[in-house]
């Protein structure tokens, strides 16, 4: 019998298209925008103010430009244009947030048929040309590209890229102001922790308007603030309450000061399973924030896309403790003060007694990070006014009180006559 030999290696055309064809283009463009966070991030400093992320976009021209530092012809040579990374590789930026070795690759070959990448670093420049139908019509077996040493033109150090030719779809998204408008506000909430640590992003000369994650805090309201270490990634989870906002309701979810999911209400987040109840409305008053860092990139949960976490990861699955150790005594709360409300609406409780909704409306917005400073699992909040006597007909039964425990740790409820009392609120809300 004959050994035959076949060749499975891709060709460059099918593993290009394979490699953009599922990342939105808004999120494409972040992974561009991650590589000047890392290099701004780099020296590990607290602040980053003076740098500064530029981004232009027209039906012409796409432009990213920072003077973050930019990189060297090492790197570009073994990482940066290289399509993945190699397992054994030393390369290692501290807290980064390019893991895969794709990003840039997969953005410069989704958007057009010309690009130029220009960096300037601390001993030189590059200069990098690439025209994307010439370079696919080459041999498939010579996946390279050509660097050229440049001068640096005095151009401060960063990375300069610019794309032309640009893909029509690309084109039509790029002059539709709803797009420009929906990626913005993308930009602000994936970078919200950097641009608070004085990072600046322009896009079309316009700065990225500043975001941050707040809640409610005085001293009768306060936050809970939980923090450990599993397999050399930080896990900090922060809950607190907000006013109540159906759609920003819900867990923040950040890897190494990348916001990789925005107001999560699903199963994802434990929401809806046996740890914790399915979102609603009494719940939209709930803000969480978890927060993942590693100098190992690699450890972090998140998928390629940086779109989402990766749920079946074990630091997530570590941190689903935490969160739920978190989330319990907010919900608690909103569970009390929705059977608070309800006591009010039925003339059983006065305006004057509704402490819990008076301790909302009178806390002042904090940033979630400076709420509380030092880890804390107690959730200051004001005691439980008990309801008056009602004028209604009582409701009367028996139940074993394994079950009522159950019903009482569901609820929030504090006493047997409140856990009825919800209960028979929830079926007449629910069920008549």
């Amino acid at each position: 019998m004959n050994n035959i030999s076949v060749d499975a290696n891709p060709t460059k055309d099918f593993f290009i298209s394979m490699l953009t064809r599922d990342i939105p283009l808004n999120r494409a463009i972040l992974d561009l925008i991650d590589n000047s966070v890392d290099a701004a991030c780099s020296k590990n400093d607290e602040t980053l103010v003076g740098k500064e992320v530029r981004i232009t976009l027209n039906e012409n021209e796409f432009k990213i430009e920072d003077n973050c530092g930019g990189f060297d012809i090492e790197t570009a040579k073994h990482y940066a244009f290289r399509f993945g990374r190699e397992s054994n590789s030393k390369r290692n930026t501290p807290n980064s947030v390019g893991q895969f070795g794709v990003g840039m690759k997969r953005t410069l070959f989704k958007l057009g048929n010309n690009f130029k990448v220009h960096s300037v670093f601390d001993s030189g420049a590059f200069e990098l040309v690439v025209d994307v139908k010439e370079w696919l019509t080459k041999n498939d077996e010579k996946w390279e590209f050509n660097l050229v040493e440049t001068a640096t033109d005095n151009k401060a150090m960063g990375t300069y890229i610019s794309v032309e030719n640009l893909f029509p779809p690309v084109k039509e998204q790029f002059e539709d102001n709803e797009f420009l408008r929906n990626f913005k506000e993308t930009v602000a909430i994936a970078y919200f922790k950097r641009i608070n640590q004085g990072l600046k992003i322009f896009i079309n000369d316009m700065p990225v308007e500043l975001y941050d994650i707040k809640i409610k805090h005085s001293e009768e309201l306060g936050s809970i603030y939980l923090t450990e270490e599993f397999d050399g990634v930080r896990v900090s989870v922060r809950t607190g309450i907000a006013d109540q906002d159906f759609q920003k309701g819900g867990w923040y979810i950040v890897c190494n000061g990348r916001l990789v999911e925005s107001s999560e209400q699903s199963q994802k987040s434990l929401w809806g399973t046996n740890s914790i109840p399915k979102y609603h409305d009494r719940f939209a008053f709930f803000r969480g924030v978890v927060e993942f860092e590693a100098v190992d990139s690699s450890k972090l949960p998140w998928t390629t896309t940086k779109t989402g976490v990766d749920v079946d990861s074990q630091v997530y699955r570590f941190a689903n403790k935490l969160m739920i150790r978190a989330v319990e005594p907010v919900l608690k709360f909103l569970n009390q003060r929705e059977a608070e409300r309800k006591q009010a609406l039925e003339n059983r409780l006065g305006e004057s007694e509704k402490v819990l909704d008076f301790a909302i409306n009178n806390a002042k917005y904090v940033s979630i990070y400076k709420a509380v400073t030092e880890t804390t699992s107690d959730f200051v909040r004001p005691d439980k006014i008990e309801a008056k006597a009602s004028i209604y007909s009582n409701v009367s039964y028996q139940v074993e009180i394994e079950k009522l425990n159950l019903v009482k740790d569901s609820t929030g409820a504090t006493s047997a006559s409140e856990a009825g009392r919800m209960t028979f609120d929830y079926y007449l809300d629910f069920e008549c």
